[in-house]
C-alpha cells in the first residue's frame, strides 16, 4: 500500500511542475481517473487511505525473549523456539 503513497507524491509534484493530467497518466502509466482522484486528496487523505496501521502479531509479546534466544543461540530453528516458549507456560492458541 505505500506504493500508492509514493505514487500519490509523484503525482502532486508531476503537476506542481505544470504537467497536464494526460501527459502524468502517461508518464505513470496510470489512468487519468487515478490522477484526478489523487489530486484532489489532501496529504492527510491519501495516508489514511494507503498506509496500512501496525497489526499485533500473536508473538509480539514474546519478541523480546526471542531475539534473545536468537542472539544467543544463532542456529535455532523455530520448532525449539516454540518448545521453549511452551515450556515457559506460555500459552500460543
Amino acid at each position: 500500500m505505500e506504493e500508492k503513497l509514493v505514487l500519490y507524491i509523484e503525482i502532486q509534484q508531476l503537476k506542481k511542475r505544470g504537467l497536464k493530467i494526460s501527459q502524468i497518466s502517461k508518464h505513470l502509466n496510470v489512468a487519468r481517473n487515478t490522477v484526478y482522484k489523487y489530486l484532489e486528496m489532501t496529504f492527510e487523505e491519501a495516508q489514511n487511505e494507503f498506509v496500512i496501521p501496525h497489526k499485533a502479531k500473536k508473538l509480539d509479546p514474546y519478541k523480546d525473549w526471542i531475539v534473545n534466544w536468537l542472539q544467543e543461540f544463532p542456529h535455532l530453528s523455530a520448532a525449539q523456539i516454540k518448545d521453549w516458549l511452551l515450556e515457559r507456560c506460555v500459552i500460543l492458541i
